[in-house]
């Protein structure tokens, strides 16, 4: 392919790829601090680091290239203005477009119980909203969390490259809605466990932001508890023998995980930020979160 590229991101993952093909690289740019940044220092390989939309939007201007390829920038950039001539611009999204536009699709995915994806598209002024040139879907299963949705859309991420690459980045087809999409960019109240809600949306809450980085919580004593990892109990025994508890009560503190009462259902906390110890059965964990989080400045 005899075209030009520039290329800014935030992972090294497609770039990989782009490099693997000789594809050629008029400039790489890294958005500062990412993953990408670190790996092209560790591999010596040129690149611009990115620190503010500005600088980026200057670059492009200043670059003599065919197609832009964005692969995890944080900026919206104003498309129709730098679309000069026969110039590409193509983004790769990781969600099944045009559901789960915005920035965290993926926790969004798994928040909802919907589908996720990777999808390959045209660049235009709004978010993710250009043609599609090629998709790969994620089916919604409860067995995945955040973390590992994470890992599968990056392999996806590249498998949607190379059906790209061989359809010559050109459009396949248009973004259809059909009414029931949703825009995605957590806000901090996302990640906040509330007792007063249903034992199935504290369970999608917890996996959606089951990795390290985020991590949903509640707030106990002035302390915030994080939680990574969190089934729903179905044995018909246990649950009998808890059916008195109150909604939010500790049932069992045991080996680093707590068993919690959530309407008629059991909800088994385990992994957590903070030592548990102090958490005894009995205990009903109320929502003074917003409270809470004034006194923590958080």
């Amino acid at each position: 392919m005899n075209k030009k590229f520039i290329f800014i991101g935030n992972r090294f993952f497609v770039l990989e790829q782009m490099l693997r093909l000789g594809l050629h690289f008029v400039k790489i740019m890294a958005v500062k601090g990412s993953y990408l940044q670190k790996e092209l220092e560790n591999r010596n390989i040129a690149f611009t680091l990115i620190q503010s939309k500005q600088q980026l939007v200057d670059e492009i201007k200043n670059c003599n290239f065919d197609i832009f390829f964005s692969n995890g920038c944080p900026f919206i950039l104003p498309i129709d203005e730098l679309k000069v001539g026969n110039k590409q611009f193509i983004n790769i999204h990781p969600s099944f477009l045009p559901d789960l536009r915005g920035a965290d699709p993926q926790p969004g995915a798994l928040l909802f119980g919907k589908d996720s994806g990777v999808t390959c598209h045209v660049m235009d002024d709004g978010i993710d909203t250009g043609e599609i040139i090629a998709q790969v879907k994620i089916p919604y299963s409860r067995d995945l969390d955040a973390a590992l949705l994470y890992q599968i859309s990056f392999m996806a991420e590249i498998d949607v490259f190379y059906k790209a690459y061989e359809n010559n980045f050109e459009v396949q087809t248009t973004q259809v809605l059909k009414g029931d999409e949703i825009y995605y960019s957590k806000k901090d109240n996302d990640l906040i466990i509330d007792f007063n809600q249903s034992a199935e949306i504290i369970y999608q809450k917890i996996k959606a932001f089951s990795n390290r980085s985020q991590g949903a919580y509640f707030i106990f004593e002035g302390r915030k508890y994080k939680v990574y990892d969190c089934e729903i109990v179905d044995n018909d025994y246990l649950i009998s023998k808890f059916d008195r508890c109150q909604n939010g009560e500790v049932a069992l503190n045991y080996e680093n995980k707590l068993l919690i009462k959530v309407e008629d259902k059991l909800l088994k906390f385990k992994d957590f930020n903070n030592d548990i110890l102090s958490f005894k059965a009995g205990m009903v964990l109320e929502n003074k979160n917003e409270v809470d989080k004034k006194r923590l400045n958080i």
